[in-house]
């Protein structure tokens, strides 16, 4: 795991290559930057050419941040970007695959029970429910 941070200036785009970076970024808070502007700053980010996302609004002396639990591992630049006159730090970290619990993409994370065949202890002969349901026909 490593840090990363960088603020993003109103007007002013930020840029992360995920080609450059050492694993997944995971971005877990945005500050407001120091200044005495009042008026909201909104932190939207862009990937390719898709529409951009809104990511949270900070407001002077309300909300001056914000928990977030964000996760990038675009092939596509992500661009970064402040709507709003004060700028905005964003913190987090790299995420690393794990070469001890690496598990391949075809591997399961649990057991398939679809075509098994068990018994359940829960039920008995007693618990009947054919009478329960509606018969639309």
């Amino acid at each position: 795991m490593a840090f990363w941070g960088v603020e993003v200036k109103s007007g002013r785009s930020v840029t992360h290559s995920s080609r450059e970076s050492g694993g997944r970024l995971r971005i877990s808070q945005a500050t407001l930057g120091l200044g005495d502007a009042i008026k909201k700053s909104v932190v939207q980010c862009n990937v390719g050419n898709r529409t951009p996302v809104l990511l949270c609004v900070l407001i002077p002396n309300q909300t001056e941040s914000c928990h977030l639990d964000l996760e990038f591992e675009e092939a596509d630049d992500v661009v970064f970007s402040v709507l709003g006159p004060r700028s905005v730090y964003l913190t987090g970290y790299y995420v690393r695959p794990s070469k001890s619990n690496a598990q391949s993409e075809t591997e399961s994370y649990g057991e398939d029970v679809e075509n098994t065949q068990s018994e359940s202890s829960f039920c008995s002969d007693d618990d009947a429910y054919e009478d329960s349901f509606i018969d639309d026909d």
